[in-house]
């Protein structure tokens, strides 16, 4: 009677075990749903001014691709998203000088915003907001 008695305290701490981590989700599977991909608007805080560039980003796991396109046109990022740590870098063009922006911050739980600081070179440091756009998916009217 003890042995069964055991056996089945053991059995039920398991399954209260188990209940209790899928309620809670594992913290890796969270992560991974974070999605960047799309377009984002920018506001960029500079020492010398306010900037709304924009992003298009694609993801594919870890690593961020995509463009930033602001007053100089439009430059080609790469960087990465771990958890909720973004980090990339554009290198871009500006009155015949390159210049090198490397960006770090934190997406939002909910991946709709993301904020975080730069430093632009010679430029100097900013801070920076982005905000996703909404996607439509309005049908084609068909002709």
């Amino acid at each position: 009677m003890r042995k069964f008695l055991a056996v089945f305290i053991v059995l039920a701490f398991t399954a209260g075990l188990a209940a209790q981590a899928q309620q809670q989700g594992n913290p890796a599977q969270k992560q991974a749903a974070l999605n960047v991909t799309g377009k984002w608007t920018m506001t960029l805080e500079m020492s010398m001014g306010t900037g709304t560039p924009t992003l298009d980003l694609k993801q594919d796991g870890e690593k961020i691709t995509g463009t930033y396109t602001g007053r100089y046109g439009t430059s080609q990022l790469a960087g990465t998203l771990k958890e909720r740590t973004i980090e990339f870098t554009v290198t871009m063009v500006a009155e015949g000088e390159s210049v090198s922006m490397s960006f770090g911050g934190q997406v939002a739980e909910d991946g709709q915003t993301m904020k975080g600081t730069a430093v632009l070179g010679e430029l100097g440091d900013a801070t920076w907001t982005a905000k996703k756009e909404k996607t439509t998916d309005t049908p084609s009217p068909g002709f």
